[in-house]
Formats: structure tokens, sequence, C-alpha cells
């Protein structure tokens, strides 16, 4: 059997790979990459793509890619837009920060000063320090950037037939499967995690949803309502819950301390991408 796992990034694929290959014998598991690159002949694979344009992943090229190749489920990962904002906000610097310091310095500078009072700073405002050019990004583009995302995936989503599953990160939290094995045909082992070994360290975050109620304030919501809600609406969450906690909590370890330990993997991963291609070889000899 060949599984598909679509999204977008920080929407849960990563695990889900893990978690549906661990209900198959003999299953290999393929997380990331160009759509294509790890297509092979084997008993059971689980291949995870995530839409993202600035990687030369495109809607465009994830549907060339599935007009050639077949799979025999496929299923798109989901996640409330808020939070998957404020975890993409945050991981912007997994790849380290090589010729950009003063960007991260400034960018870790709001967030900390939004874990010390939640209210004294908009989300947007942040998200002004994470895009891919030194200089900060205006409020309009940071909105349009999402509003792109979210219209695209939209059409892209509307446009999956009765063969594709729709599968929530909030419902791979609660472990709520049912569903999606009664699809696959097959458990999918839902106490799975992303295994050490895969060639990355990684830096886990919440494993939890709901967690932008801590960080937008009334203007955010005011701001980012018009491109979130049609991708909402599609899903099925709730469009009119835009309720702020009210007395938000930021987490250091889920922040700050969580950003600052990104860009040191970026050393470790290397070292360990290099070990496991030299194992490879050495396998094969």
């Amino acid at each position: 059997m060949k599984v598909l796992i679509l999204g977008t990034g920080k929407t849960g694929t990563t695990a889900m790979v893990y978690k549906v290959a661990g209900g198959l014998p003999n299953c290999r598991a393929f997380s990331g990459g160009h759509p294509g690159k790890d297509v092979g002949d084997y008993e059971n694979a689980v291949y995870k793509h995530t839409y993202e344009e600035r990687k030369g992943k495109s809607i465009e090229v994830i549907k060339e890619h599935l007009n050639k190749e077949h799979y025999d489920r496929k299923i798109w990962m989901a996640r409330d837009p808020r939070d998957a904002a404020v975890s993409r906000m945050l991981y912007r610097w997994h790849r380290g920060y090589d010729g950009c310091k003063q960007q991260f310095d400034k960018h870790l500078e709001l967030v900390l000063k939004k874990e010390k009072n939640p209210s004294s700073i908009p989300f947007y405002e942040i998200c002004r320090y994470t895009g891919y050019d030194v200089s900060p990004r205006s409020i309009a583009d940071v909105i349009e950037e999402e509003s792109r995302r979210y219209q695209q995936m939209s059409e892209f989503v509307k446009g999956l037939g009765s063969d594709w599953f729709l599968f929530t990160f909030e419902d791979m939290v609660t472990q709520k499967f049912d569903l999606l094995n009664e699809y696959l045909g097959f458990k999918a082992q839902a106490d799975a995690n992303v295994p050490i070994t895969s060639g990355k360290s990684k830096v886990i975050r919440k494993k939890d949803f709901g967690d932008w109620r801590h960080w937008f304030t009334a203007e955010d919501m005011e701001l980012f309502k018009p491109a979130f809600l049609p991708y909402m609406e599609l899903i099925g969450y709730d469009c009119n819950d835009w309720t702020p906690d009210p007395n938000p909590v930021i987490e250091p370890e889920f922040s700050s301390v969580y950003m600052q330990k990104l860009p040191s993997k970026v050393v470790i991963n290397k070292v360990l991408s290099y070990v496991d291609s030299v194992a490879k070889k050495l396998k094969k000899r």
C-alpha cells in the first residue's frame, strides 16, 4: 500500500507519517523532499509532503505530481490557521540565522516582551520579523502572505475527490482515529512519535491546540479574520469562536526557549545527516 500525507507546514504531517506507517508491516516512511523524490517499489510506504511555495513546492507542483503518481490512500492534514501561524512564527529560525542575527535578536526581543505581558504587543508585530528579508515586513505584507497561503489551500481542498480523507491536527492530538482507520483499512499507531534516528535532532514544541488564544490581541483578530475564515469554514472549524483567553499566559519553554534552541540544532542535524549518509553507503557495500 502507498499512502500520501499532505498539508502545509506545522500541521502535524511529520508526526502522522510515523503514526500511519506504524500500522503497516514492513513499511517505509518518507518525510519531506520534493514530491516524487523517494517513490520506489516497496511493500508498504507512507510519504509526507508539505505545500510551501518558497521551497518550490507550490500547489501546481503538487497537482502535477498527483497526476503522475498513484496513491492508495491520500490524507489532507489541516490545522486551525491561528495555531499554525503561532507555530510557524516560532519555528522561523530552524535553519539558523546566518546573516540575520540582528533580525533574530529583534524577533526574540519581541517574543520575550510578549511573554512578560501578552497584551503588550500584537502578534502581527512579531510576525514582521519572520520574513526572509533582513528588513522588517509591513503589516500588509504579513497579512497578504497568510491570505495567499489559505486562499490557495482552500481552492486545492475544494477540488479534492472522495478518495481523500480530511484529518485535523486537533483530531490527531486527541487521538480521534476511528474514522481515519476505517478509511485506511487498518489501525494507525496513534501513540507513535517521530523517531530520533530519522537523521535529524528534533526540538518538540507543544502537542496541543488553542495556543492562539494567548497570543492574539483584539487587533490581531480583526486583521487575520479575512485571511483565515474561508479556510476555517471549509475545514469545519468554529468561525464564530474568536474568544481570547481572559488570563493569557505564554510559557517561555514553548516560546522564547524553544526559539533559541532551534538554531543550535542546525550543526547537530548536519552531523547526524552526515553520519546517516555514511551509514547508508556502508550498508550498501
